[in-house]
């Protein structure tokens, strides 16, 4: 995996069983994945130059800033970033993904549905 590459995707995932699944099975459907276990570590690695095309985060991301807080500092460093939130918590608790840059993927999801999810939001707005 080369963390360089401008077609990367930063997954951040705080449950290791659950990033490592997913990190797997959107390897084997063609996809480079960088992974960070909180928004902290995320933050980190776009700063360090991490030219990621899309970051898949879940809302909830244990102790620290959440998902949610990652995706607006994200957004104030990288306007253009698109953003998918994966969560447990049930879209209809929370409104995200009106934003053109967003969605919302509740979980458990099939991978084909984030796969398929990733490759509609990376066609030109």
């Amino acid at each position: 995996m080369n963390d360089d590459s401008p077609s990367c995707l930063l997954l951040v995932e705080d449950d290791p069983l659950v990033r490592d699944t997913v990190a797997l099975m959107l390897e084997e459907d063609g996809f480079e994945v960088v992974e960070a276990d909180n928004a902290q570590a995320a933050l980190l690695l776009i700063r360090d130059g991490l030219q990621a095309r899309m970051i898949v985060t879940d809302v909830d991301l244990g102790p620290g800033p959440s998902g949610v807080d990652l995706a607006d500092e994200l957004h104030r460093i990288r306007p253009e970033l698109r953003i998918i939130f994966i969560t447990g918590r049930g879209t209809s608790l929370w409104d995200r993904g009106s934003d053109e840059r967003e969605a919302v993927l509740p979980k458990p999801f099939p991978i084909h549905a984030l796969s398929g999810l990733i490759r509609r939001m990376s066609a030109p707005m």
